[in-house]
């Protein structure tokens, strides 16, 4: 399995509950959650696979790899809002979950985003990835 994979995982484990949607890289909206459960349309996570680093091929199956995953949660209120408070917790439950697996570390923690012309604020955290990843993943960059 690939890393942006894991990553996807993890964050859809954490979120979804909650009706938040992550994407890689691009932003996705929809009215249904696969499984039942309503969307939150004032939250979203947009994460990307930041760059590469330091690869030892093995048997041609698999490699170790060193990749950073920027995770930008956004959301639609503004700061002094009550419901920030539950972004705030998922923000914490999304790097409990990325630390769970020993492969993850935080390299960035917390920072706001700048804010954007449009309604969304936000918050990035970044995490590092070492570990074993499967060689098919980087020529997928959807």
């Amino acid at each position: 399995m690939g890393v942006r994979q894991i990553a996807q995982q993890i964050l859809d484990s954490v979120l979804l509950p909650d009706g938040v949607l992550s994407h890689h890289i691009r932003r996705i909206e929809t009215d249904t959650i696969s499984g039942g459960g309503t969307v939150n349309n004032d939250e979203y996570v947009i994460y990307r696979v930041v760059s590469a680093r330091g690869r030892t091929y093995g048997d041609g199956n698999a490699r170790r790899v060193e990749r950073f995953i920027d995770v930008n949660y956004y959301y639609s209120y503004d700061k002094t809002d009550i419901r920030v408070k539950d972004a705030t917790e998922r923000i914490k439950a999304i790097k409990a979950a990325f630390l769970a697996d020993g492969r993850f570390f935080v390299v960035n923690d917390e920072s706001d985003l700048p804010d954007l012309d449009n309604p969304f604020r936000g918050i990035n955290v970044e995490f590092r990835f070492v570990g074993v990843e499967d060689v098919e993943e980087d020529n997928d960059e959807s």
